[in-house]
């Protein structure tokens, strides 16, 4: 549209649409930055239309568009529980603030960090459809982390109102040769969310792209060794940073248990020596090249509470027939980390 007939519209005959709190936003971002621009149009009155297709997204990348966002302040807030978990994440954290609209959903990323090992991002969810309290992502659209041969991980999304949800993923990417570069570049195209509750699938075209620099941590070496009589485990390494802890171990099992229990993995108790709990029978990820036999991995939680000397890791090995068709558990010694005052 030409500027002349900016100039000639008819306002009044203009059909207003109802936006949301990210579109106000983001229109009030577009229209100050105009302005500061284009001096021509302080004098003239504007109307401004947002018109988002059936199936075209669009995107928008301003650094305080959290801030104008009540529900996207500090998202990461709703997934601290009471040890805090995530008490560092906002500060250490790298403020992406990118979002797209597709479908009548809007996702906004909101903050993201990379400790060398583990990569967590939170984000939010606005939408105009009923997804009911149980809204899902489709899992083949995962993180993808460029240069890495593979990733797993977590996801969470959480309801907070009837038309808003907040997310949490945290993944580990695989890189060849087990090294971990400084800077990652994570791309992220959704696809589908999904609700459990009700019959309702919304395609859309969501995509994004940002880098992260990992955090400086500090790396300390154990290599401490726990054995079961089909077990080996080794505690490679415990590297703490502003953010997290993260443990990174490799364990190996005999031929005689994979034949019993084809899938071996370890989940972790960790606690510290003033009864505080860090992690409670879950796991992180982990790669095998000889169909289990072998297996590295790495699992990540908050940082240690202040006051603590000691860090207690138990390994507890999960033999499985997989497919929910059975499983028993091989306790192992635990290995104690002291911790410096």
């Amino acid at each position: 549209m030409s500027m002349k007939e900016w100039i000639d519209m008819d306002i009044g005959q203009l059909e207003l649409l109802d936006v949301t709190d990210i579109e106000k936003a983001c229109v009030k971002q577009h229209v100050l930055k105009k302005r500061k621009k284009a001096p021509i149009w302080r004098n003239i009155a504007v109307a401004a239309v947002i018109i988002v297709g059936a199936s075209t997204a669009t995107g928008f990348a301003f650094p305080s568009l959290a801030s104008q966002i009540p529900f996207m302040d500090n998202v990461i807030n709703y997934f601290n529980d009471e040890e805090q978990h995530y008490k560092n994440f906002e500060a250490f954290s790298t403020d992406i603030d990118l979002a797209q609209t597709s479908n009548g959903v809007t996702v906004m990323i909101d903050n993201a960090v990379y400790d060398g090992t583990n990569i967590t991002v939170s984000y939010a969810i606005e939408t105009n459809h009923d997804f009911g309290k149980t809204m899902k992502m489709s899992s083949p659209n995962w993180f993808d982390v460029v240069g890495a041969i593979g990733n797993g991980g977590s996801n969470q999304i959480t309801q907070i109102s009837d038309t808003r949800y907040v997310g949490l993923s945290t993944f580990t990417p695989d890189f060849k040769d087990g090294v971990n570069p400084k800077t990652v570049e994570i791309n992220w195209t959704p696809h589908t969310f999904y609700s459990m509750s009700k019959d309702l699938e919304v395609e859309g075209d969501w995509s994004f792209a940002f880098s992260l620099n990992r955090l400086d941590g500090d790396l300390k070496l154990v290599n401490e060794t726990v054995q079961h009589k089909d077990v080996n485990f080794t505690l490679k390494s415990v590297e703490f940073t502003d953010v997290s802890t993260v443990i990174t171990y490799e364990q190996i099992v005999t031929d005689e248990l994979l034949k019993q229990w084809p899938n071996v993995t370890p989940v972790f108790q960790v606690s510290d020596d003033l009864g505080h709990v860090y992690i409670n029978g879950s796991g992180g990820g982990g790669v095998s090249s000889d169909n289990g036999k072998t297996f590295k991995g790495t699992t990540a939680f908050g940082t240690i509470q202040e006051g603590a000397s000691q860090l207690i890791i138990q390994p507890v090995e999960i033999a499985s027939l997989m497919s929910g068709q059975g499983h028993t558990e091989i306790e192992l010694d635990p290995i104690v980390i002291e911790l410096k005052r």
